[in-house]
């Protein structure tokens, strides 16, 4: 197999040897120095060889590889390094390919002095006055601080590698004078280092975006500081060089390699990560998704979003799936390198946020890899700042709702719920909320908060009528407190067929919904069973709502464990089954808001006076079937302090199927008794 040799040096050297590495395919890779090494580490596939080569050594190496394609990525500024890898490989068959960054530069608005070579540079910084931001480098520092009017005057940023300070305190810099740090910067960390160190001139290479020169240029724009630029070398991307061969993009020089090795390089991955922001301050974006916008390569979201994250990524003001996969798509295709896109969304990624269609979208796309990560919502920073949770209340959103369906949601939230919380599109649907509550009659308390996590943040607390006159446009998150709630009346809905039958006794299925009905079992309820049976009346009672709680009491061992059987089977957790003689049991238990008798042994006095200890203003429903029963519950209902009598009998034919007929089928009738202790 032929052997590479790649003479790294930029970030299109790296990526190289990264391509190689993920597509299984050895090469060899030359860094100058230790921190070279470091951004490039030996793999399986990457052998890396650390340390300055003179021409000689470059043979050497060549002759010990067995070296067939060498790839010159070195900086389009290190021409030295250029014309030695030339030579060593004239006379023999070795493979040049010269891989180059685009060095074009972006328009932009900034004062830019372009200077042939440093020496012009030097010529045009004793012009000037005010600290100089040295960007070129260390290897030519000792040409500037050699000139005595500006040694004192440079601030030079250097990689963070031993040789580079090393070059620093040769040129006779101080420590003061040095800024160790890995590029490149986005324009607000060069606008940091611009104001922290006053400085008035910046000098950079014409290096391209690659090399962060747009950045520095925006930065220096937005500040207002002269910037001088030292043009590249006469080398152009995908253009004729001097020395005839054909400077090459990375794109290119992989597919030129190919040619060569005859095999085919990976393609690079596509990842896409939808991120909640939070409500907007950076600080309440979460550390996770701080690292994926660092490492995005490309980054969507509303203007707003994108212009408030720092990233050296390409950023596009979208927020339709139909505008970002097409750019994706765009930017991976045929790509050798991965490509990170981050989607942004307000507050949290799984709170009425977008982020559900289009993660539906995007996986569509099987080889994408496509994460969620979640933020922070604005309901939980206003719970924060109100001190309140929002786990008893209920959420509404009106953001991007027709009123006509957010309406009659909100009315039926505050009617049920103590908290309503609300997220809005803007001042106009506060005003409409304020009127609507205050047409129903509606008595609650209303909190907002406003630009919530933005300097000019504020948290409110009005009237209704405040809130029809609210003028000031915004992003507002809501909270609706009332006093006095409804609870909502619960309907049953389980068949005969649902329950597991022995030979106990079942209260069926239309005297039993009937019962149900005439209980008006309502959230958070306590429900009393007696004489539960089979637990038909327990396990529908228990089905209509997780909030309310049933106790069963029954006195026979197989109807208990009957109904602890139809309990299991429905996977229910809110009944209580106690084995006892009613009313007997009933001692210990919550009171309950409504009770229902199925059967009494004899007791039936004894049971409803008990109930009447426990709740006074308790519901009760008897089912009576023989005429002992009946005359019973007449008697006893005249002697008892009641409300709201009903008195029901139920008789119910069915039709059922036998053979080519259908016959009726006779029940039991039955009394159903029902009222309110008072």
């Amino acid at each position: 197999m032929k052997q590479v040799l790649i003479f790294a040096g930029t970030t299109e050297g790296r990526e190289l040897a990264e391509a190689f590495d993920r597509s299984n395919i050895s090469c060899h890779v030359c860094v100058a120095t230790e921190y070279g090494s470091q951004l490039i580490k030996d793999t399986r596939n990457v052998i890396v060889h650390m340390g300055r080569l003179d021409g000689n050594d470059m043979k050497e190496l060549m002759s010990d590889i067995k070296c067939d394609v060498v790839v010159d990525a070195t900086h389009p500024y290190a021409t030295a390094v250029t014309s030695t890898i030339m030579d060593s490989i004239k006379d023999t068959d070795i493979e040049y390919i010269r891989l180059l960054r685009d060095t074009k530069v972006e328009n932009s608005n900034a004062d830019i002095a372009y200077y042939a070579d440093v020496n012009q540079c030097i010529e045009g910084l004793k012009l000037t006055s005010g600290k100089i931001l040295l960007t070129t480098g260390s290897k030519q520092l000792a040409e500037f601080t050699g000139v005595a009017e500006l040694k004192d005057r440079i601030m030079a940023r250097v990689i963070p590698g031993m040789e580079s300070l090393k070059l620093c305190y040769d040129a006779g810099l101080e420590g003061r004078q040095i800024i160790a740090m890995q590029g490149p910067f986005s324009q607000q960390m060069n606008e940091a280092v611009i104001r922290e160190y006053n400085i008035e001139n910046l000098v950079t290479k014409e290096s391209g975006a690659v090399g962060g020169v747009n950045d520095k240029l925006l930065a220096a724009a937005n500040l207002g500081i002269k910037v001088h630029m030292i043009g590249s070398p006469n080398e152009t991307v995908n253009g004729s060089l001097s020395n005839g061969k054909e400077g090459l993009s990375l794109g290119k020089t992989i597919k030129k390699i190919e040619q060569l090795l005859g095999m085919s390089f990976a393609r690079g991955k596509v990842q896409v990560v939808l991120a909640g922001i939070g409500p907007g301050n950076e600080r309440l974006m979460t550390e996770e998704v701080k690292s994926e916008i660092s490492e995005a390569d490309i980054i969507f979201g509303a203007t707003r979003m994108v212009e408030a994250v720092e990233s050296k990524a390409k950023k596009y003001p979208y927020y339709l799936r139909e505008d970002i996969i097409p750019v994706i798509e765009n930017e991976s295709a045929g790509s050798y390198k991965d490509i990170k896109a981050v989607v942004l969304f307000s507050g949290d990624s799984g709170f009425y946020s977008g982020s559900r269609k289009m993660y539906e979208a995007l996986i569509q796309k099987s080889e994408w890899d496509v994460r969620i990560m979640p933020g922070v919502s604005s309901i939980s920073l206003l719970c924060a700042r109100l001190g309140t949770d929002w786990n008893d209340g209920n959420i509404v959103s009106l953001h991007g709702v027709d009123s006509t369906q957010w309406i009659p949601e909100i009315l039926d939230s505050v009617r049920y719920n103590r908290k309503t919380f609300f997220i809005c599109s803007g001042v106009k649907d506060i005003n409409l909320l304020g009127e609507v509550l205050y047409d129903e009659g509606i008595d609650c308390q209303i909190h907002l908060g406003y630009q919530l996590s933005y300097p000019d943040e504020k948290v409110l607390a009005l009237s209704l009528q405040q809130c029809m006159e609210l003028g000031e446009e915004g992003l507002y998150a809501g909270l609706i407190t009332v006093g006095d709630v409804s609870r909502r009346f619960l309907v049953p809905t389980m068949k005969d067929e649902d329950f597991i039958r022995d030979n106990v006794p079942m209260t069926k299925e239309d005297v039993r919904k009937l019962s149900i009905c005439q209980m008006k079992i309502k959230e958070n309820d306590v429900v009393y069973d007696i004489g539960c049976g089979s637990g038909s009346i327990a396990v529908q009672a228990a089905m209509l709502s997780r909030s309310v709680r049933v106790y069963a009491v029954e006195c026979s061992e197989e109807a208990v464990a009957l109904s602890r059987r139809n309990i299991s089977k429905h996977r229910l957790h809110n009944i209580d089954v106690i084995q006892a003689k009613a009313p007997g049991g009933l001692d210990n238990l919550p009171a309950a808001d409504s009770a229902f008798i199925g059967g009494s042994r004899g007791n039936l006095k004894d049971i409803l006076l008990k109930l009447y200890a426990i709740n006074p203003s308790m519901r009760v429903v008897i089912n009576a079937v023989s005429m002992e029963t009946i005359c019973e519950t007449s008697r006893l209902i005249e002697e008892l302090s009641i409300d709201n009598l009903s008195i029901e009998q139920v008789s119910v034919n069915k039709v059922n199927e036998l053979g080519q007929y259908h016959m009726l089928s006779s029940n039991n009738s039955v009394f159903i008794f029902s009222f309110d202790f008072v």
